[in-house]
């Protein structure tokens, strides 16, 4: 008992983690959801260009500051999200896939990563205080996304990752020459998606001619839907054939990759609309996870493959009867 209360007694003396001087962050932190799918590309050729716009929603946000300067304008540090790196065929961009490197800029033009010297400004100041709340930021929650394609794309789409973060902004008063230095947490902070997305573009190969392939299960007992995706679901498993077809005499080893959200219980089955319900989809009776892809080939602009899709239920819930839907997007990709 003695041990126990000596405990409680050094946990209660260690201090609470402070945020620097002059700073403002997000708690929790804002996100501005990026939908890379809204760039318009007119070609499917390497060097092809596309420019969006992007923006938080709500347009304004809030975040908590400490200030004790009178100075009366704000910087920011951007920083780059760790998963994009410098591009190396494309001087200033960063690579966000295989297919496309990304250039980030704010709706005043300052490029991203910046630096407080870069002057990305913020007008929105808060009162002298520390830890005080403040609304109505939004410099860095918007701007402008200049997307390059870095190869030939044959299958009519490009797949953007899921939850990608793009970029950090970090908040702090502009005092020069010697800034504040980052806070812990970013104000707001810039993310593909979740689930992904597709652009749009000129299709050189496309998959049953670009028509929606619709796999209709009927009516199902749900006493009878699998807990596991090995099993057959007493039958409830149905085989959809893909035709490949290209305008061109290509011949080349592809990929396809299923682009879908989760199902809330399984990363590996695509969501239904119904939270107990997901779906897996195999090929060659191996499992095709979203946002995973399987290989096949195109001989001389054709080819052919059959993939088998099948319902798979929450072990965790109970499945209500009722109808149900779930969509996914399959998307040709060079190897």
């Amino acid at each position: 008992m003695r041990l126990l209360a000596l405990l409680t007694c050094m946990l209660c003396t260690l201090p609470a983690y402070a945020e620097p001087d002059n700073t403002c962050w997000g708690d929790p932190v804002n996100i501005a959801v990026v939908d890379i799918a809204a760039a318009p590309f007119s070609s499917n050729k390497k060097g092809a260009e596309a420019k969006m716009y992007y923006e938080a929603k709500p347009r304004e946000f809030p975040g908590i500051c400490n200030r004790s300067t009178f100075i009366n304008t704000m910087v920011h540090y951007v920083d780059m999200g760790p998963k994009l790196i410098p591009s190396t065929l494309n001087p200033g961009y960063f690579k966000l896939s295989d297919d496309v490197d990304i250039l980030i800029s704010s709706d005043d033009g300052v490029d991203f990563p910046a630096l407080p010297k870069d002057h990305l400004m913020g007008v929105v100041i808060p009162p002298l205080g520390q830890n005080v709340r403040k609304t109505g930021f939004g410099a860095a929650g918007r701007g402008y996304i200049d997307v390059i394609l870095r190869r030939d794309v044959i299958g009519g789409a490009i797949v953007i990752p899921s939850d990608i973060e793009l970029y950090s902004a970090y908040r702090v008063m502009n005092t020069p020459p010697y800034y504040p230095p980052r806070p812990s947490r970013p104000l707001v902070q810039g993310r593909t998606k979740s689930g992904g997305g597709v652009i749009a573009i000129p299709s050189e190969c496309s998959i049953n001619q670009g028509n929606t392939i619709e796999v209709n299960f009927g009516t199902i007992q749900t006493s009878l839907i699998p807990d596991k995706g090995v099993d057959s679901g007493k039958g409830y498993v149905k085989d959809v054939a893909l035709h490949f077809s290209c305008n061109t005499s290509l011949t080349q080893d592809i990929q396809v990759k299923l682009v879908a959200d989760t199902a809330g219980f399984s990363a590996n089955l695509i969501r239904s609309d119904n939270n107990a319900l997901g779906f897996i989809l195999k090929h060659d009776n191996k499992l095709v996870k979203p946002h995973s892809s399987f290989r096949s080939r195109v001989e001389g602009g054709v080819g052919n493959e059959t993939i088998t899709i099948s319902p798979v239920r929450n072990k965790n819930a109970k499945l209500n009867g009722g109808a149900f839907n779930a969509s996914a997007t399959l998307v040709i990709l060079s190897l």
